[in-house]
């Protein structure tokens, strides 16, 4: 009897070099190619592990935020996200309005990234919370594609407050809006609201 073809392993993206870095950057930012997306995985993880490594490329991966498409546009998200921790010449500071701009509607995978992201960059960059915490509230009264998009949004907003809680669990607009969520028909979203405010 013939062996069973045993499945591939799944690699998972690997950290890049710097100049394996710079060629990545390149197709991220070209026009066609399916490589993109493989090179935007492996930024991903190269810059959550070593945002050092990718951080003189920030201005390259900003620009992409204007990708005509919404994968360029999520991996830029996520990598501009993790190199806030290293951000020494104040760069997010420029990017930071178009980058927040996600989370007014329109897709909603696009906003979640946005919350997600706005999340890491507030704990990694506290000046900029009074400009990101209305923002991520603002996903309550956002347009996505149905309102079932909308309660997910919230619930990656509840994500982010739980993470940022110490420093805004005793602001009244955060609190209401944590109340609001517990009837939220969503049940992940109503489980996470009650776990932040019992």
């Amino acid at each position: 009897m013939p062996k069973k073809a045993s499945a591939k392993p799944v690699r998972s993206p690997r950290t890049l070099s710097p100049a394996q870095i710079t060629h990545a950057v390149k197709r991220l930012a070209a026009p066609t190619g399916i490589d993109r997306y493989a090179a935007g995985k492996s930024l991903i993880t190269t810059a959550e592990k070593c945002p050092l490594c990718v951080y003189p490329h920030f201005s390259a991966l900003a620009v992409l935020l204007g990708s005509e498409s919404k994968i360029i546009r999520w991996n830029a998200l996520r990598i501009l996200a993790a190199l806030a921790r290293v951000d020494t010449g104040n760069k997010i500071a420029g990017i930071l309005d178009d980058y927040l701009a996600f989370i007014r509607g329109g897709n909603m995978i696009s906003a979640a990234h946005a919350i997600v992201g706005a999340g890491h960059i507030a704990c990694a960059r506290p000046e900029f919370l009074p400009r990101i915490l209305p923002a991520i509230l603002q996903v309550e009264s956002a347009t996505y594609e149905t309102p079932e998009c909308r309660n997910i949004a919230i619930a990656h907003a509840l994500d982010a407050l739980k993470a940022l809680w110490p420093a805004v669990g005793g602001k009244a607009a955060v609190r209401a809006f944590v109340e609001r969520q517990k009837a939220n028909s969503r049940p992940t979203a109503a489980r996470r609201a009650w776990a932040l405010l019992p």
